[in-house]
């Protein structure tokens, strides 16, 4: 009987509808090697940085010359606007299509920033879902650019 409320109460910490991919990276302080984009994608991308440094997680992305982990703004003929792949424990290749941005975007610098920080959930080991959180494929672009309290749950219950 102990063994069962120590069970039960084990599983109520975690998020009744946490999405995890397992993807991610190993600990949730990311460093990404230093991008080099003109000021219109470099304030946005910066800010997606910024969004999950200002949350009350464990996420901490920062730039190091010493990283492997790289993002890659270009065209590609791909029809997604972001892309994450983990390279390692602690290395990641995320790439943002420029095309297909440019494209849909009626807000564009909030577009930007919403399919980074999406990209940086993946990171975060954070898997899509259909709930209200940026890693909702149906979310506005357009609008939503910070995490929101569900990819936070989620991420401290998996850090």
């Amino acid at each position: 009987m102990a063994a069962a409320l120590v069970l039960a109460m084990a599983a109520s910490a975690t998020p009744a509808l946490a999405h995890w991919n397992g993807t991610g990276q190993d600990i949730a302080s990311i460093h990404i090697y230093p991008y080099s984009y003109n000021s219109t994608w470099q304030t946005p991308l910066n800010r997606a940085l910024s969004n999950w440094n200002a949350t009350s997680s464990p996420a901490n992305f920062y730039k190091s010359s010493n990283s492997g982990s790289t993002l890659t703004v270009k065209s590609y003929s791909n029809t997604w606007y972001g892309y994450y792949t983990r390279c390692g424990g602690s290395c990641m290749y995320v790439k943002l299509n420029s095309r297909t941005i440019n494209r849909d975007a009626s807000n564009w610098a909030n577009f930007v920033t919403s399919v980074f920080v999406h990209e940086l959930g993946h990171a975060l080991n954070l898997a899509h879902n259909s709930v209200t959180s940026i890693m909702n494929h149906s979310r506005n672009r357009n609008g939503m650019i910070k995490p929101q309290p569900h990819d936070v749950s989620d991420v401290n219950a998996y850090y």
